[in-house]
């Protein structure tokens, strides 16, 4: 299925759009979904492990469930540090 991801800041700088479509079969995690995000992006890479996922407007795991209703959103860190 697939699944439509916002991107937020830095990861909608890296991936060139404010909106990524993954192929990933449901059911699935969170951790799939990521695994899917590397290969349909892989200039993410670098900063996904830094990032918040929210489903459904609210902070998720890696063992969040996905559905094909979710709303997802890559959400990079926005205060200091760097990447």
């Amino acid at each position: 299925m697939t699944i439509q991801i916002k991107l937020f800041a830095v990861a909608m700088q890296k991936a060139g759009t404010s909106e990524l479509e993954v192929d990933c079969p449901l059911p699935a995690t969170l951790a799939d979904l990521e695994q899917a995000i590397l290969t349909t992006c892989p200039t993410l890479a670098d900063i996904l492990p830094h990032c918040r996922f929210a489903v459904d407007d609210q902070f998720a795991t890696a063992q969040t469930v996905i559905t094909t209703d979710s709303t997802i959103a890559i959400i990079p860190p926005v205060s200091g540090g760097a990447l």
